[in-house]
């Protein structure tokens, strides 16, 4: 791999990180509505607003609370994970994104990965996600990385008329870790 994954830095990442939000919004509803004929902008309103309304919250994931990791190839962050607490030793794993131009390098796997050693070291015991249905490469990353579908879980921030459309998994750490 010619990236490297970091941990999230303001000074370094901050504008980047807001970038790479509002990038993986728009995709995402412009998949959503190309999909499932949904427009996400009645609920979320324009992907920059609502970027800018949550990314401080984000990006100021550190222990206990969650972590942000940051992958950058040459020096600039061209990828995003990160996990955020949302109950006793429980994370779940939010903003995975790989920007398109860098996609079918194995990074997205690559970062899961190092998501899902950060998590055990920091003692999480489970992790948790959710993905659209139609999010097929993001399936195979997961499932390949041990993730197991489920149901909805308490914590989750998909609201009830979107869960048709999501799949939501989990992954048990092991116990040796926490």
């Amino acid at each position: 791999m010619t990236a490297k994954i970091v941990t999230f830095n303001a000074d370094v990442h901050k504008d980047q990180f807001f970038e790479m939000n509002v990038e993986f919004l728009r995709w995402d509803h412009e998949k959503i509505l190309t999909h499932h004929g949904v427009d996400m902008s009645e609920w979320d309103g324009d992907a920059h607003e609502y970027v800018e309304s949550m990314v401080n919250d984000l990006a100021a994931l550190k222990p206990p609370k969650g972590f942000v990791l940051v992958l950058e190839d040459e020096k600039i962050p061209v990828g995003m994970g990160l996990i955020k607490t949302i109950g006793e030793g429980i994370g779940e794993v939010k903003r995975m994104f790989i920007r398109p131009a860098y996609r079918g390098r194995g990074y997205g796997k690559d970062l899961m990965q190092m998501l899902v050693t950060r998590a055990e070291e920091l003692g999480y015991s489970t992790l948790r996600l959710e993905t659209a249905d139609f999010m097929l490469a993001a399936l195979k990353i997961y499932r390949s990385a041990g993730f197991k579908e489920r149901g909805m879980y308490p914590g989750s921030e998909v609201p009830e008329w979107y869960q048709p459309y999501c799949i939501f998994m989990e992954k048990t750490l092991p116990s040796d870790k926490h």
